[in-house]
């Protein structure tokens, strides 16, 4: 059996996204508390695409200091195992692993529901391939309030951390190297992955939530831009730029106002972007079901009343400054990497949540969805 760890890190190294982000940074965070890390990665049927490559930035991980990389089926022990994205575990792994650990949790990256009310993965099921494929029966660690609630739709047949666990990052990837609300001209913006669901559903709501005009300059980073003007939408009215052709802090820093608003069909778990923004030191307007995740450090309103934030953020540039410093302050208090530590030992010393406290649904809706859910797999659905 391998050496005593601190803790045991299990996840599948094909995700291109802000999971592996979310990967990258915990790991990072633990490594430079000096932990000792075991780190596995397993290949699971949810990323069953032959054209899915090991993501660098997460294969990179096993050169940092303290890093073990375990082998499938090496015996392992720790304090803490952490095992990334629910949906990884809820479709199987191919690997057998033997694991054990004092505190073992789910870091979902990923709600059971999806917007329209039907359910994706059931989290009781999931937990018992967990058991069956590790060794380790786990609680769930939600990264944001919705995920939290949508899971204590489940209790108590499974215990969530009595605290979420969000993603984390280091404050000195995200400087604010110009002050807000100081150019020539008042820009407002977004970035993110070019994909129409990460947009109103109509042109009209489009347009409204990125309003361009001669005061106004929009910067758009990671754009559909084709499928948006199918809408009826007017991107050619924007500064549009392919994600990747500029580091995102420099975006930032060219924006004033962050503002992001998203297609009803669309779900976000956590919002990356967002705590982006608010560390480079940007006011920052967002879709009102966002709230629950930033509701103090943010401000929200429809893709309509828009342009009216807009102009009383602007109307008093050193107040709205003040107010998205002190904004930064409380998002470094809450997701920076040197949060790690205090998020470890509240963990080690946690009795968990059985609870339905604001839970997303009754059982007896949920029942009606798990039964949904195993109607479409036995038709041949994979979700």
């Amino acid at each position: 059996m391998s050496g005593q760890l601190d803790a045991i890190v299990v996840a599948d190294a094909r995700f291109a996204g802000g999971s592996t982000s979310a990967l990258v940074s915990d790991v990072t965070a633990m490594a430079r508390l000096g932990l000792r890390i075991g780190l596995v990665f397993v290949r699971s049927a949810y990323l069953d695409d032959a054209r899915d490559r090991p993501n660098p930035a997460a294969l990179g991980l096993r050169d940092l200091d303290g890093v073990v990389p375990l082998a499938p089926g090496s015996p392992a022990r720790a304090r803490f195992a952490f095992l990334h994205h629910p949906m990884v575990f809820f479709r199987g792994i191919e690997e057998r692993l033997r694991l054990c650990a004092e505190k073992s949790v789910v870091v979902t990256h990923h709600a059971p529901f999806r917007s329209d009310g039907s359910l994706e993965w059931d989290p009781v099921a999931t937990l018992w391939r967990i058991r069956r494929a590790t060794g380790l029966l786990p609680w769930y660690a939600p990264i944001a309030p919705g995920v939290r609630a949508q899971l204590a739709s489940f209790a108590p047949l499974i215990t969530q951390t009595s605290g979420d666990w969000p993603n984390i990052f280091d404050p000195a990837d995200w400087p604010e190297t110009r002050p807000a609300f100081s150019g020539p001209v008042l820009t407002a913006g977004r970035h993110g992955r070019a994909d129409p669901l990460k947009f109103p559903a109509t042109g009209a709501e489009i347009d409204a939530a990125l309003p361009a005009g001669p005061d106004l300059r929009i910067r758009v980073l990671g754009c559909p831009a084709e499928a948006l003007a199918a809408k009826g939408a007017h991107p050619g009215r924007w500064d549009v730029l392919p994600f990747g052709s500029e580091p995102v802090p420099t975006f930032l820093n060219s924006l004033d106002i962050f503002a992001y608003h998203y297609h009803p069909n669309w779900l976000e778990a956590f919002g990356r972007t967002v705590v982006e923004a608010i560390l480079c030191g940007r006011s920052c307007l967002l879709d009102p079901r966002l709230r629950p995740s930033f509701g103090d450090v943010a401000h929200f309103c429809t893709p309509s009343e828009t342009a009216a934030a807009i102009a009383r953020l602007a109307s008093d540039p050193a107040a709205s400054r003040a107010r998205a410093l002190a904004a930064r302050d409380l998002a470094l208090s809450r997701y920076s990497a040197a949060s790690v530590a205090a998020r470890l030992a509240a963990l080690e010393a946690d009795r968990g949540d059985l609870g339905r406290t604001n839970s997303a649904a009754p059982p007896h809706r949920t029942l009606r969805k798990l039964a949904g859910l195993y109607r479409r797999r036995a038709a041949g659905s994979t979700g």
